[in-house]
């Protein structure tokens, strides 16, 4: 009989402590799981397989949120929480909501804040099948609202773009089986998981730069990832080939960011991979992401390499323009100031030609394209051209002067600022 009880207790106390926790040491607040801040609101999250990293399959009986201790959320209290199994890593667009048809309602009710903890009881488990990623939504239905010194009352944790969905009013409660469009975020609660028991190892660390395939990463990049719960440290490889590690050889760090010591080589591929240590256990598994870092300087990036066009009509494609420099400054030869990008250089005969700035379809690159006359020393302003946004092609026509030089520049159209150009395509057509 005593060995029963015993036995009894014994899986008492493992159900009890059985949980997962999620970063519940952040101190940022946003609005996840609902807004505080607002009468309604109704907030969509993604949790990875990766990041709940549990040892099996099983039933969640429940959830917990953390508070800022100075927070109140007594008019915030009605909640609606569901969950539901996804293959979704990210939300699309502000529509992207999961529809009600896949979630499970697994609780309803007034919610209270008890030492800086929202804890969620669910009357019938939720079964996670451990294979899928999960959702995790919550509606709040209270009309008034509380005013909290950060206007929003529960911890979140930075994650990957757009892991959060929410829409947040005061007109009235939320029909999540037809959601209004929500606003996205890169942020999630701090969560904890009941009923599920975490893996022997940490989980493998997500990046959040630089993200699989990234293209243009700088040579000096600033390598980011998620934070795991558990972890005392991270370690770091890096090569040029998949699984290699002749540029940094599993280097040990304590923070979720990390700057290699030596300069990276342009227009290279490499291989990262982060892992999780926790004690004497490091996550295994873990999947490499390459990515590309940016070309190397342009031949044409100053005005003295500019490229000579000589039969016309003349093309070509500035494929390594985002690694144009901004040289000795601004170039204030016209009244409309610009980057100093990638210069071209034309000699005219008398007659009228047109030059032509086009970008790739979507491009977020807004040039301008200016023409001076003279040397690079002593640039006249013949004109300038900056009448479209990103994408947007630029158009000039100039009649030349005979035995003149004229010189194109092609770069950002911030005056005071230097930004990075990017890909496009210039044309000069003599007319």
């Amino acid at each position: 009989m005593k060995k029963i009880l015993l036995l009894s207790l014994l899986l008492a106390a493992c159900m009890f402590n059985a949980q997962i926790n999620l970063n519940i040491g952040s101190t940022n607040v946003g609005t996840a799981p609902v807004s505080s801040f607002f009468s309604y609101s109704y907030v969509q999250q993604l949790y990875p397989k990766q990041e709940i990293n549990a040892s099996a399959a099983g039933n969640i009986t429940g959830l917990v949120f953390y508070t800022d201790p100075s927070s109140t959320i007594g008019d915030s209290s009605d909640w609606t929480v569901y969950l539901g199994h996804t293959s979704k890593t990210a939300f699309t667009s502000g529509a992207d909501w999961i529809p009600i048809s896949q979630l499970t309602q697994v609780y309803a009710g007034s919610v209270t804040k008890n030492n800086n903890r929202v804890e969620v009881t669910f009357t019938t488990p939720f079964a996670y099948n451990n294979t899928d990623n999960l959702v995790v939504a919550a509606k709040e239905n209270s009309q008034s609202i509380d005013i909290n010194n950060f206007d929003e009352a529960f911890h979140v944790y930075p994650y990957t773009p757009y892991s959060t969905l929410y829409y947040k009013g005061d007109r009235a409660v939320v029909d999540p089986a037809s959601p209004p469009g929500g606003i996205r975020a890169d942020y999630k609660s701090a969560i904890t998981f009941s009923g599920l028991t975490a893996s022997a190892t940490p989980s493998c660390p997500l990046l959040l730069y630089p993200l699989n395939n990234t293209q243009f990463v700088s040579l000096s990049p600033n390598i980011k990832w998620v934070p795991v719960s558990g972890a005392d440290s991270y370690k770091i490889s890096l090569g040029t080939s998949p699984g290699s590690t002749d540029v940094i050889n599993q280097q040990t760090v304590t923070a979720t960011g990390f700057s290699p010591s030596t300069v990276l080589a342009p227009n290279t591929n490499y291989y990262l991979k982060v892992t999780a240590v926790s004690g004497n256990t490091q996550s295994s598994g873990c999947a490499e992401a390459v990515f590309k870092t940016i070309p190397p300087v342009p031949i044409n990036d100053a005005c003295s390499g500019a490229l000579v066009a000589s039969v016309f009509p003349y093309t070509y494609t500035q494929s390594d323009a985002i690694s144009a420099t901004n040289n000795n400054g601004f170039i204030n030869a016209c009244p409309d100031a610009m980057n100093d990008g990638t210069w071209f250089k034309f000699t005219g005969d008398g007659g009228q030609y047109t030059v032509k700035i086009t970008m790739l379809a979507g491009s977020a690159f807004d040039p301008q394209l200016d023409i001076y006359s003279g040397a690079c020393g002593n640039l006249a302003c013949v004109g300038t051209a900056d009448s479209g946004g990103a994408a947007a092609a630029e158009t000039m026509t100039i009649t030349t002067t005979a035995g003149t030089d004229y010189f194109v520049n092609v770069g950002s159209y911030e005056e005071t600022q230097d930004m990075p150009e990017d890909t496009f395509t210039i044309t000069i057509t003599k007319l």
